[in-house]
């Protein structure tokens, strides 16, 4: 049986993503993500944030077309990074790596079409090449 590490999320943006560079020049783009799931028990419902990361060529695409509050689907691996603080204690950081992203907001040319046809949202599907 072969092990399976995949994710997939369907939110909003918590913040517009944030582009850097490794030190070998490789482009990496971090952003949060809200997700919202429903409790019927309680009759309410429970936001997740998720810290997701992409790499090479989808994060410079991320970072031209992504902001705050947009929705996005994407899918991934978790990663789990862990670091020592000044205290010595050990800290871990769970990561959504996305190697594929979907943009599902408005184009901006349909802000002056009709309402009705403005209600179509666009998707831009954005992936990592295999290694």
């Amino acid at each position: 049986m072969r092990d399976i590490n995949r994710v997939m999320l369907l939110g909003r943006l918590g913040n517009d993503p944030i582009l850097r560079f490794t030190k070998n020049g490789t482009p990496v783009s971090q952003f949060s993500l809200a997700t919202e799931t429903w409790h019927r028990s309680r009759n309410e419902s429970e936001t997740t944030w998720h810290r997701i990361v992409t790499w090479g060529k989808p994060a410079e695409k991320v970072n031209e077309e992504l902001k705050k509050g947009m929705a996005v689907f994407l899918e991934g691996g978790i990663r789990v990074r862990k670091y020592q603080d000044e205290e010595g204690e050990m800290h871990f950081i769970h990561e959504i790596h996305a190697d594929r992203v979907n943009f599902l907001h408005r184009k901006a040319s349909q802000a002056n079409e009709s309402q009705a046809d403005a209600t179509e949202d666009s998707v831009m599907t954005i992936e990592e090449a295999p290694n």
